[in-house]
């Protein structure tokens, strides 16, 4: 009977000792890590209208590896514990989940982290001849890459000792009736933020806009416009700063139309959009296939006149407006020399001026112009 309750005795020890083994790395990791402290150093030019986001979240690649993340409200500086190892990290604006227009991959891989634009269902009457598919125009978002950075073991056992220290005195403080600070407190406080590692990070906005603007003879007769157009991004590499290998067709929705010469019937529509930009960090090239198609629906409420503009190497790349990343320019014809001339209708009875919405519409007259 004794040597039975000898065995559990020895069981429940053995029991006990592993289980404050499985503690001990937890402690360990803890007792050496040092406080690293990474600033955001937000420039006017990194959100529109010098906004910035409401929150951040940050990945951590630990000697090559995905290590951990974290998501904050505090967007202008960001405390975290890293043990020693050779760290690069990334972050973007808010958190994956917040963006509705995109969705995120390969988040715990520091080369293949990207956004991608999703895929939208509300363009039935876009063209995909060419099998792309058309996608959501992102929202805006920042993304910034710090440098690399390393702590080493010597790092993380200075910071400790002061650190320790330091709460040490604070608690022997605490429990007595002095409320100044000692020199001493001050000499380890002074150490423990000397010994606290800094690293910044500049977020940009990786979102561009893509601006179209198109002359036009009877411009008065236009109701509505609508386009999409082709060869356009649909991701961006967060860690490598352009655009992806994948194409996509974007629509654009929101027109205004401006009158240039009453007499002569010539105005001009503007069309503005959000953009990753081109695939695969490309330029502006007569290389590029792309087009842009145009659809018109006119006062008639009934005729809708179809153009279609090879872009080819038409786009300029302009600086861009404050906030943006880029800025991507189209202009067809001119005051002079206007690129359409619209079929001259009648105004259906009671209808109104120009919309800025998208509507369906029916019937079409097709007419390509190649640039």
């Amino acid at each position: 009977m004794k040597r039975r309750y000898g065995w559990i005795i020895i069981a429940l020890l053995m029991l006990f000792a592993a289980v404050g083994c499985v503690r001990r790395p937890l402690e360990d990791l803890y007792r050496n890590s040092i406080k690293v402290v990474i600033k955001c150093v937000w420039e006017v030019r990194a959100y529109p209208e010098g906004l910035k986001p409401d929150g951040v979240t940050m990945y951590f690649f630990k000697d090559g590896k995905y290590f951990n993340s974290i998501t904050t409200p505090n967007v202008d500086s960001c405390e975290v514990q890293l043990p020693a190892g050779h760290y690069k990290m990334f972050m973007i604006s808010q958190s994956p989940e917040e963006y509705w227009k995109m969705e995120f991959d390969n988040m715990t891989s520091y080369q293949e982290a990207e956004a991608t634009l999703r895929e939208t269902v509300s363009a039935a009457w876009a063209s995909r001849a060419d099998g792309s598919v058309v996608v959501e125009n992102p929202e805006v978002m920042c993304a910034g890459v710090s440098d690399e950075f390393d702590i080493t073991t010597e790092m993380t056992e200075d910071y400790q000792y002061y650190y320790t220290n330091l709460r040490s005195i604070r608690s022997r403080s605490s429990k007595g009736t002095k409320s100044d600070i000692s020199e001493e407190e001050k000499m380890y406080e002074e150490m423990v933020e000397y010994r606290t590692v800094r690293i910044p990070v500049y977020p940009q906005n990786i979102v561009s806009q893509f601006w179209v603007t198109i002359y036009a003879g009877n411009a008065d007769v236009l109701k509505s416009v609508r386009a999409s157009t082709s060869g356009m991004a649909r991701s961006w590499e967060l860690t490598q700063g352009v655009t992806g290998s994948n194409k996509a067709i974007q629509i654009i929705n929101q027109w205004t139309l401006d009158m240039d010469d009453a007499s002569r019937r010539v105005g001009h529509v503007d069309g503005i959009i959000t953009t990753f930009g081109l695939p695969n960090g490309e330029q502006p090239s007569a290389m590029r296939d792309s087009t842009l198609n145009v659809s018109a629906l006119l006062i008639d409420n009934s005729t809708v006149a179809d153009y279609t503009f090879s872009v080819g190497d038409k786009i300029q790349v302009l600086p861009p407006n404050p906030g943006y990343h880029g800025l991507y320019r189209l202009v067809f014809g001119s005051v002079e020399n206007p690129m359409i001339v619209l079929p001259d209708v009648k105004p259906v009875q009671g209808g109104g001026g120009f919309t800025v919405g998208v509507e369906d519409w029916d019937d079409e007259i097709e007419a390509d112009i190649v640039l």
